[in-house]
C-alpha cells in the first residue's frame, strides 16, 4: 500500500492539477491518499481551494458590465444633422 501513496514533493507538485480536477487514474489516487494521511499537504490543499476560490470570486467581481450602448448618442446627432 505505501507504494500507492506519493510523496510530499510529488503530491505538491501535482496539487493544482488535483484541486483543477485534472488528474484521473493512478494519479489522482496516490494524491488522494496522500493528503488523507498528511496533515501538512492537507493544509496546503486547503489554502490552495481557498485561494483559487477567491480569485474566482475576484474575477467576478471585476467582471465588465455590459457596454453602454452609443444609438442614443448617434440618433441624437442625425437628427441634429437633420435638422440644420
Amino acid at each position: 500500500m505505501d507504494m500507492m501513496v506519493g510523496s510530499c514533493e510529488e503530491t505538491r507538485e501535482q496539487l493544482s492539477a488535483h484541486v483543477d480536477g485534472e488528474l484521473g487514474g493512478l494519479r489522482r489516487l496516490r494524491v488522494r491518499l496522500h493528503l488523507a494521511g498528511c496533515d501538512a499537504c492537507s493544509a496546503v490543499a486547503r489554502s490552495l481551494r481557498q485561494t483559487i476560490e477567491r480569485l474566482h470570486e475576484l474575477e467576478d467581481s471585476f467582471a465588465p458590465g455590459p457596454a453602454p450602448s452609443v444609438a442614443p448618442a448617434v440618433v441624437k446627432r442625425i437628427r441634429r444633422l437633420d435638422g440644420e
